[in-house]
């Protein structure tokens, strides 16, 4: 199936998604306008089109340059060097980059029989991130809306079961929240 197949294929089964400007590598990417349009979506996915295998869900903070207070700026000791790890250097923003308060939430569906990838795309706000669950679709959406839910804080409604996945529960925050600040936990010193 090529993507022309496939993209006149979605324009008349789904024609509420668009075409991302910008495609994840050099798979067809669709925009999705809303988090309504998620389920839906994903069932004429899986039921119509064959894409009955979820294989990556994945966020981006778009807020801008990460704090310097998510770091922990201990020295970093490499016993295999003499002058000890590389430092780390704190993260800047890029001027002129369009940063705003959002997740951009992507979706890779696979049709393994037609080797075709499919990646669905929304841009949902950082306050009170929220978007459905597909683990009524996907068994394999379990683990990894958990990890999104630990690491940037994105709920997944209607989830079984959303508890940490990676961190432990008294770590405050979500890590990969680009305002997210360490706050110090028995393991510090």
């Amino acid at each position: 199936m090529t993507q022309e197949d496939l993209l006149s294929k979605l324009a008349a089964k789904l024609p509420h998604l668009e075409k991302a400007a910008a495609p994840v590598k050099d798979y067809l990417t669709m925009r999705m306008g809303s988090a309504d349009d998620l389920i839906p979506s994903a069932k004429v996915l899986k039921d119509d089109l064959g894409f009955d295998y979820l294989e990556m869900i994945s966020a981006t903070d778009w807020l801008g340059a990460v704090k310097p207070e998510g770091y922990i700026r201990n020295p970093n000791p490499n016993v295999f060097l003499a002058e000890g790890a590389t430092p780390q250097s704190i993260p800047t923003a890029t001027p002129g980059y369009n940063y705003r308060p959002m997740f951009g939430v992507l979706w890779l569906f696979g049709n393994i029989p037609e080797r075709a990838r499919l990646f669905l795309r929304l841009e949902i706000a950082r306050e009170n991130a929220r978007v459905p669950s597909l683990t009524g679709l996907f068994k394999s959406a379990d683990w990894q809306e958990r990890e999104l839910y630990d690491l940037m804080g994105i709920r997944f409604e209607g989830h079984p079961n959303l508890i940490k996945i990676l961190t432990p529960e008294f770590t405050q925050g979500h890590p990969l929240r680009k305002d997210y600040v360490h706050i110090k936990d028995k393991y510090d010193e």
